[in-house]
């Protein structure tokens, strides 16, 4: 159409110009950038708006479809609640070199929870050396609650049978036998029956690792996860009612692109699932982007 023809070349008379202006790279750099920032911004503005107005009249009418059939529970949008907190201590700062830092021995000092710091490590070690329960011999539900649920950035909650039955599945250490945590722990002052422990995965994928029904054969890649934040919460008989893991901390580090848990390994292997939660850790939307480019485009005319 005329109008499909005229925005063809107006874009195209603006990649010349702004092309250009990268080969003179002169004081009049500033003001065309901008203006090139503020015109791809408008753009992508329009595929946004268009984006969102398709998407809410489908997700309406998924949304009719989960009332009429009671479909749709604990799936995106409307994933089932979690645990609330259910220890806490009261904080103790400590004033040294002019900040005032959380005294975390004093502040545990305060705890009402009836397992001590030391016993709950050696409990959240002993967990994790029996693979949650699902190691040949181990007894998920003398280590998992009841109640247990399995809360990831993406996955969950999972009820302790759905966590057991997938866990179980991955069978990482065969896929991966040289595998190593490299985890370290401590007990959260402000939470005390809550075990956090830090790791820097490496491994090497010398076996099969199923996943989602797939068995993926040996591609002798390493796999080198981002530092992850982990946690297991213990209640009052010491079994773990919530296990935390995948929570990224430094996405520059590894070769998953920030993606932690299973979605490391599958996106190390070279096998990521084929949704943007499986790609990497952080994917900037179209609108974010023009918020961007509005800002280049406002600063530079700005200067």
């Amino acid at each position: 159409s005329a109008s499909a023809s005229w925005l063809y070349h107006l874009l195209l008379r603006l990649c010349s110009l702004l092309a250009l202006d990268r080969i003179v790279h002169n004081t009049h750099m500033q003001p065309l950038a901008a203006l090139g920032n503020l015109c791809t911004a408008s753009l992508l503005l329009t595929i946004d708006l268009i984006h969102s107005a398709i998407r809410g009249a489908l997700l309406f009418a998924v949304d009719l479809i989960d009332v009429a059939t009671g479909s749709g529970k604990n799936t995106g949008r409307k994933k089932l609640g979690w645990h609330e907190q259910r220890y806490a201590t009261s904080p103790v700062f400590s004033d040294e070199g002019g900040y005032e830092a959380l005294d975390s021995a004093a502040t545990l000092a305060t705890s009402t929870f009836p397992i001590g710091p030391e016993e709950l490590m050696a409990k959240a070690k002993r967990v994790l050396a029996a693979e949650f329960g699902t190691k040949a011999g181990a007894d998920p539900a003398a280590l998992l609650s009841d109640d247990f649920q399995f809360v990831a950035p993406i996955v969950g909650p999972l009820s302790r049978a759905e966590f057991v039955r997938a866990f179980g599945s991955f069978k990482l250490k065969e896929a991966f036998p040289d595998l190593r945590d490299k985890s370290w722990f401590a007990v959260d002052p402000l939470e005390p029956n809550r075990v956090w422990f830090f790791s820097r995965a490496e491994a090497t994928h010398t076996g099969t690792l199923h996943f989602g029904g797939r068995a993926i054969a040996a591609t002798h890649k390493v796999v080198r996860s981002p530092p992850q934040a982990q946690s297991l919460l213990f209640d009052r008989e010491g079994k773990v009612y919530t296990l935390t893991v995948g929570y990224c901390m430094d996405k520059r580090i590894g070769n998953t692109e920030g993606l932690g848990g299973v979605f490391a390994y599958l996106k190390a292997v070279g096998q990521p699932l084929p949704v943007k939660e499986g790609q990497r850790l952080y994917t900037p939307s179209v609108r974010f982007e023009a918020l961007e480019r509005l800002g280049e485009g406002a600063g530079g005319l700005g200067g």
